[in-house]
């Protein structure tokens, strides 16, 4: 391979699709690469509803012009176009090569979940090529963009590494089963898992186990799982103490029934994935203390589970990227491409801040300018003084990739405080028990969560120790668990200063993280867009790269919906 900048993309392109509004890839995203001898390099990765203001952006291009013009005007920022790319992957009509994906090694299992493997297994190209990794590829379902008609063993990927030589072979994934309980709930998966866990509710009597011995277990488990949605269904208070344990006064009814239901979805999905690991480790004669796990696909999202998998097996090490679902497919599909053609190459994803940049400051000078009370560069004491008053929008940066905002694009409050979360979820018009994600310094994780370790793309969650429940209420979930992300001073440097700042100001190294958008939106991408939403949220103090903005005359700010609207 030529060194130089490569593209892989994740996108899809159809004149009938985009006039019908036909969905054939969410979470559509590209990745700029550039190849200096075995060295490949992360230049930038592209989610394009940060672009578009599309949540889970699922939109075709009508044409081969519009896209090129659509990742050009994109590729611009770097004084790049396609014209300089020496390959591009990943979209049919796009790509310059066919070599690049993966129908002739395995035809039998989808290049999408390929391209999941390998996001995940590159993550650190040191452990692929001298440690032993089991990779799981567990999602809803692919894409048939590149696949076609090609019949598959199965929709997701499974793989044993051992120094660099790769088996790929089909595996099981609980993914598709949350992607039902969204259709029957009508709530995403995220808030369905949240949910699950706030409620103390659940069903008695409930036995999964010979659901994993019957041979065609997937089947067993949609029945068993539809039996548990019709008893819960016919489900009155009659029946607590008998049917359910008892109704949790703080949830509606129904709350408490769809609680019931994720917490069986839940032991269900873990015994699944526990399956496939106890096999894999026999099969291959492996120590878990001895062997990494590598985890992506949209179910890797499900952080009790990786939680309980590096728990019970105590794996050496734990893999995934920021971007474990669909968002992060065209980094997959690049990494698997330089392997394929390479065979040998460097790279490492250290943090994850690759997305998009923004130093428009000027804008607080002129059209901004009426609601700009006051501007200077940020002091950590003075951070610490304005979130014990008031949550505060943080925009520093290169944007993280991925669907979590990992302290690039936040709100950011008072982790003691039970007003902060208050107010932070009517700040994000969500429900009052949805949990809001700790930032902890990497250092003192341990002294604040039970068998924590570091998690720094918040994939984990860990025990609050039970003497330190009471002095972090915001960031705790109602079962005194947390979504942790760990910081590193290397890693962002400047929040990294703010949050010791706090910890010298409270003894508490923890901050309150919540995502930078309003119920529905995307992450929040340009500067521009984080005025107009603090506007619009009542908001006086903004940081925006290192520059602390208050502002005020929140009620002469003429818009009161997202600039895209």
């Amino acid at each position: 391979m030529r060194d130089g900048y490569y593209l892989s993309t994740y996108l899809h392109i159809d004149k009938l699709s985009a006039a019908m509004g036909w969905q054939h890839r969410h979470d559509q995203n590209f990745s700029l690469w550039h190849k200096a001898g075995n060295q490949v390099e992360l230049i930038h990765h592209w989610d394009l509803e940060r672009n578009s203001g599309i949540k889970h952006h699922a939109n075709s291009f009508g044409s081969i012009e519009e896209a090129r013009n659509a990742i050009n005007s994109l590729l611009s920022v770097h004084k790049l176009s396609l014209e300089d790319m020496q390959e591009v992957w990943g979209t049919p009509g796009l790509d310059t090569c066919e070599d690049y994906h993966s129908l002739t090694q395995y035809p039998t299992i989808p290049y999408h979940n390929i391209a999941h493997l390998f996001s995940a297994l590159f993550c650190d190209s040191e452990k692929f090529y001298k440690d032993q990794i089991i990779g799981l590829a567990i999602d809803g379902a692919p894409d048939r963009v590149i696949d076609g008609s090609i019949q598959f063993l199965t929709e997701y990927a499974g793989c044993y590494v051992n120094q660099g030589k790769i088996e790929i072979f089909p595996v099981c994934s609980p993914g598709i089963l949350w992607y039902q309980a969204h259709n029957l709930y009508n709530l995403r998966e995220g808030t369905l898992m949240a949910l699950g866990s706030a409620s103390e509710s659940y069903l008695l009597d409930v036995d999964i186990a010979p659901l994993l011995q019957q041979d065609d277990s997937y089947s067993a488990i949609k029945a068993y799982l539809s039996e548990i949605k019709s008893k819960l269904d016919n489900l009155d208070f009659k029946d607590e103490g008998r049917v359910f344990n008892k109704f949790d006064p703080r949830f509606s009814f129904e709350e408490n029934k769809t609680s019931m239901y994720v917490k069986v979805l839940q032991a269900i999905s873990i015994a699944m994935v526990e399956k496939t690991i106890d096999a894999l480790l026999s099969k291959y004669n492996l120590t878990p203390e001895n062997t990494c796990l590598a985890l992506a696909g949209g179910y890797a999202l499900n952080c009790p589970t990786n939680s309980h998998l590096m728990k019970k097996y105590k794996f050496k090490a734990f893999m995934a990227p920021p971007c474990v679902n669909d968002s992060g497919l065209s980094l997959g599909m690049g990494l698997y491409a330089f392997y394929k053609k390479m065979g040998f190459l460097k790279f490492s994803l250290s943090h994850a801040y690759y997305g998009d940049e923004d130093n428009n400051l000027e804008i607080l000078e002129s059209s901004y300018a009426p609601y700009v009370e006051s501007s200077q560069a940020l002091n950590p004491e003075q951070f610490v003084k304005d979130i014990i008053e008031h949550p505060v929008v943080w925009f520093n940066g290169c944007a993280e990739i991925g669907p979590r905002a990992l302290g690039n694009r936040s709100i950011l409050g008072d982790s003691r405080s039970k007003e902060s979360k208050k107010i932070l979820n009517i700040i994000k018009q969500r429900e009052w028990w949805r949990p809001v994600a700790p930032i902890v310094l990497e250092e003192d994780v341990s002294d604040w969560y039970l068998d924590s370790y570091p998690s720094p793309f918040m994939l984990h969650t860990f025990q609050v120790r039970e003497e330190k429940l009471s002095l972090i209420p915001t960031v705790t979930h109602l079962d005194g668990s947390a979504r942790v992300q760990t910081l590193k001073e290397e890693e962002n440097s400047l929040l990294y200063k703010c949050i010791q700042a706090f910890k010298k100001a409270t003894g508490v190294p923890i901050i309150a993280n919540t995502s930078l958008n309003d119920k529905g939106e995307p992450i929040i991408n340009k500067i521009e867009e984080v005025l107009n939403f603090a506007l619009r949220k009542g908001i006086q103090v903004v940081y925006l790269n290192g520059k602390r903005v208050k502002l005020f005359n929140h009620h002469k700010y003429y818009l009161n919906t997202p600039l895209w609207v």
